[in-house]
């Protein structure tokens, strides 16, 4: 008899779910607009998500924005609206199945462990570059998270010293230079794939544009890979769609930012594959891990 395992990728704009046959088979997909400022109405959705899918659903994994207090499993996220939010609780009450809850980087990080770009590695780092920057770590073949569950904030750690303000409160972090919405502010476009999809075309300008923005992605990734080490970085978001042109360029661009290292980094460096149901594969991975 089949198992079906929920995966569930909470989003600032929408909230995709989908429902995986034995962990791996996503046999059931569908997505609904977010429903900000009340968890209980998000409990409501994701509930009402589970009921019409018609699936025997056994256990369930939720992918959020912002952070995961653990032991309470408390949310915060202001893309949200919700602080403290006791959300695996809520929905354990709702819904009587196990629920696991995580950040969502962690979410798509496990979607790539468990059978994609970083299938059975043991550490790894993965980066998704999206309108912001998340991060995730995966040592000894299973996630870390830090005594808090709060570790992996790769978008607010420092590479500029005294640089660009950030939304956290801090200046100089990684964010600020190497998200798309950076990509954006240097370019002076409204979109990252504007951008990308001028350079591939070559454009001369969009091309110097987007080789300025992979030097601070580049100075990022640099180190990070001194101080883990890792066997595979994982490359996810938004602009993991540029591919090749991303991956070309980012290596010419560590050439020069590290180059006794560049080499080296450049063949652990890979895309993630699950794009878009990275999220809801991610979640469902981890329930299957955990519960």
């Amino acid at each position: 008899m089949a198992d079906y395992i929920a995966g569930v990728d909470i989003g600032g704009t929408s909230v995709k779910f989908g429902v995986l046959e034995d962990g791996h088979n996503l046999v059931y997909k569908t997505s609904a607009p977010s429903v900000l400022n009340n968890p209980d109405a998000m409990v409501e959705l994701i509930a009402k998500m589970v009921e019409d899918c018609h699936y025997a659903i056994g256990k369930m994994g939720v992918g959020t924005p912002g952070t995961v207090l653990l032991p309470q499993n408390l949310v915060s996220a202001a893309n949200l609206g919700w602080r403290s939010a006791p959300l695996c609780a809520m929905l354990n009450r709702r819904l009587k199945i196990p629920i696991w809850v995580d950040n969502d980087a962690q979410t798509q990080l496990a979607a790539e462990w468990w059978d994609g770009a970083c299938k059975g590695l043991s550490s790894v780092v993965y980066l998704a570059f999206g309108t912001g920057v998340g991060g995730a770590f995966l040592f000894n073949g299973r996630p870390w998270r830090g005594h808090m569950n709060t570790a992996g904030e790769l978008g607010h750690f420092i590479t500029h010293a005294d640089g660009l303000p950030c939304t956290c409160g801090l200046k100089g972090c990684y964010e600020a230079y190497a998200s798309a919405g950076a990509l954006c502010r240097m370019a002076k476009k409204d979109s990252a794939r504007e951008v990308i999809d001028a350079a591939r075309a070559g454009d001369p300008e969009m091309m110097a544009v987007f080789r300025a923005y992979l030097h601070e992605v580049a100075i990022g990734i640099a180190s990070i890979y001194m101080l883990f080490c890792p066997e595979a970085i994982v490359l996810g978001g938004g602009i993991s769609a540029a591919g090749d042109i991303l991956l070309r360029t980012l290596n010419e661009q560590l050439e020069i930012v590290a180059p006794t290292k560049a080499k080296t980094i450049a063949n652990l460096l890979c895309l993630a594959v699950h794009r878009n149901d990275a999220g809801i594969r991610g979640a469902a991975a981890l329930a299957a891990m955990y519960l």
